[in-house]
């Protein structure tokens, strides 16, 4: 109803939640795909466990174990285990497929969004053509000061 009504509707979400199944991974994928024509943009990646989070706080309640580094007092986010569900390895494979797969509409020149957001204040709507990639950006890897990205 938001996408008809002209609003830009962006997912964010992420694969290995603590305990996350693959069958659930896979319904998130399946979800986001079944909804396209809705989805403007999106950002998926692999669940990072950080430093100030709730599974942080409480990791025995998520079934997590994690290591700090004392010598990375400054790192803002730990490397884990589970218990059950999807490990680190499991989840980036999800991520990945899904990221082989996905709608190209939602490659876009920026995946800041709060640049996104910049464009639909100017423009007024959820049909913004400038936002999207040429094909030839798609094929080409983008080059910086120091190097390629």
């Amino acid at each position: 109803m938001s996408s008809e009504a002209g609003i830009w509707n962006q997912i964010m979400g992420f694969f290995g939640f603590p305990g996350e199944t693959r069958e659930e991974a896979e319904d998130s994928k399946h979800f986001v795909l079944r909804n396209r024509e809705h989805v403007h943009s999106l950002g998926f990646m692999t669940y990072v466990l950080g430093k100030y989070s709730p599974v942080a706080f409480e990791p025995e309640k998520y079934g997590v174990s994690y290591y700090k580094n004392p010598e990375w007092d400054l790192a803002m986010d730990y490397y884990f285990t589970l218990k059950e569900g999807l490990n680190i390895q499991e989840a980036l494979s999800v991520f990945e497929e899904f990221e082989r797969n996905h709608d190209p509409k939602w490659d876009l020149r920026t995946c800041v969004r709060e640049y996104v957001f910049l464009y639909i204040e100017k423009f007024g709507n959820n049909k913004l053509p400038q936002l999207q990639m040429c094909l030839d950006q798609k094929k080409e890897p983008h080059h910086t000061s120091v190097g390629m990205v």
